[in-house]
């Protein structure tokens, strides 16, 4: 529906309440991320994906008509943001970039999920940290980011031990990957990205 496009934004406010690091530092509630590079694409969902989604969504589920309906039309924006350091490395270094790219991630799907809502769309993103949705309520079963950039993107990936690794095919695997949905359609999804790229342009704090 979308290719791989990448997105950039400057000075993005981070809110810490709800995510997974809150806790984790109690002085970063009111910072803002300095610069955000993510590459984002959308996709409609393949149909394992679909099959899980009430289970990954109970809170979408049950907005529709108590869930006596199907599930509204909803699409996947797999993100990645290339890293210096190896993700599967276990330094000092190597978690502390997890953290601030994970931040980006929060601040970027913060901002876009912020426009797709406030237009009467449903819009959730994913926590890398446990699959779990942020937004909405948690179900029964948690999001495989490996497996949904396989399914949809169709990267390839590595096996290293116990882990599946995906590949990206221009940063291999020093990436962070991580996903949002939304049942708005691609104009609106595009026009929210653009319109946060806009509100946090470079430009705007020089």
């Amino acid at each position: 529906m979308v290719k791989p496009t990448l997105s950039c934004a400057y000075c993005v406010p981070f809110k810490l309440k709800g995510t997974a690091l809150d806790g984790k530092d109690k002085f970063a509630s009111l910072e803002t991320i300095d610069k955000i590079e993510i590459e984002y694409s959308v996709h409609t969902l393949h149909s394992i994906i679909k099959r899980h989604c009430k289970q990954i969504f109970p809170g979408l589920y049950k907005q529709v008509k108590g869930g006596k309906k199907d599930l509204p039309e909803i699409v996947c924006i797999p993100t990645f943001q290339h890293c210096s350091c190896d993700m599967l490395e276990f330094t000092d270094e190597a978690e502390k970039e997890k953290d601030k790219l994970l931040k980006s991630f929060y601040a970027w799907c913060q901002a876009v999920c912020a426009e797709l809502i406030s237009q009467g769309f449903w819009a959730d993103y994913i926590d890398p940290c446990s699959g779990y949705p942020v937004l909405g309520s948690s179900g029964s079963s948690t999001y495989n980011e490996v497996e949904g950039m396989q399914l949809l993107l169709r990267y390839r990936h590595q096996q290293v031990g116990m882990c599946k690794v995906i590949l990206h095919p221009r940063w291999g695997q020093r990436i962070y990957p991580a996903s949002m949905f939304t049942s708005a359609p691609v104009d609106a999804i595009q026009k929210a990205v653009k319109k946060v790229e806009m509100k946090f342009a470079k430009k705007n704090i020089d």
